[in-house]
C-alpha cells in the first residue's frame, strides 16, 4: 500500500467506529497500514479513482486466513462492496484453507450482523483483547 493511501484511509478510519471507540489513532492506523510485515497483504478499496475502503488479510495465520480489517467507507456502504469483498476473499482463499477468519468488536453491531450474513459462524468472545472491558468476537467461515 503507497503511503498516501494509507495516510487517507487511516483518516477516515480513526473517525469511524469501531476504531474510533476503541480509541486507535491517525498514527496508529497508518503505522499498521504501511508497516513492514510479510504476512499481512494490505489493499486499498478503489472505485472510479476514489478509495472506497480498505481490506487487510493475514496468511499464514492458524488454520487459514485472518481478515484482519475490513472497511466500507460510508459513501460507499449498503452497496453490497462488503459483500463482493467477502466473495473475492473466499475465491482467493479457499484454494488454500477450509476456513476464513475473522474478528469484530462487541461493539460493532453492524458488523457481526454483515458477517453472519455472509456465512460467518461465531466461534468465541475474546475480552479485553483490544481494549480493556471489549470484546472480541472470533468468527470463522468454512470453505468447503
Amino acid at each position: 500500500m503507497e503511503d498516501q493511501n494509507a495516510r487517507s484511509i487511516s483518516k477516515v478510519l480513526a473517525c469511524m467506529d469501531p476504531w474510533l471507540r476503541l480509541g486507535y489513532t491517525e498514527d496508529g492506523l497508518f503505522r499498521y497500514l504501511i508497516r513492514s510485515d510479510p504476512a499481512l497483504n494490505r489493499y486499498a478499496v478503489v472505485v472510479s479513482e476514489e478509495t472506497a475502503g480498505v481490506l487487510c488479510v493475514r496468511y499464514p495465520w492458524l488454520r487459514g486466513p485472518y481478515l484482519e480489517l475490513l472497511a466500507v467507507f460510508p459513501p460507499h456502504q449498503g452497496k453490497a462492496m462488503g459483500r463482493e469483498i467477502v466473495a473475492w476473499m473466499k475465491d482467493e482463499c479457499c484454494g488454500v484453507s477450509n476456513n476464513i477468519w475473522t474478528t469484530a468488536s462487541s461493539i460493532n453491531v453492524p458488523a457481526l450482523s454483515f458477517y453472519k450474513k455472509n456465512g460467518f459462524t461465531e466461534i468465541a468472545q475474546l475480552p479485553d483483547l483490544v481494549a480493556s472491558g471489549f470484546s472480541e468476537i472470533l468468527l470463522q467461515k468454512k470453505c468447503r
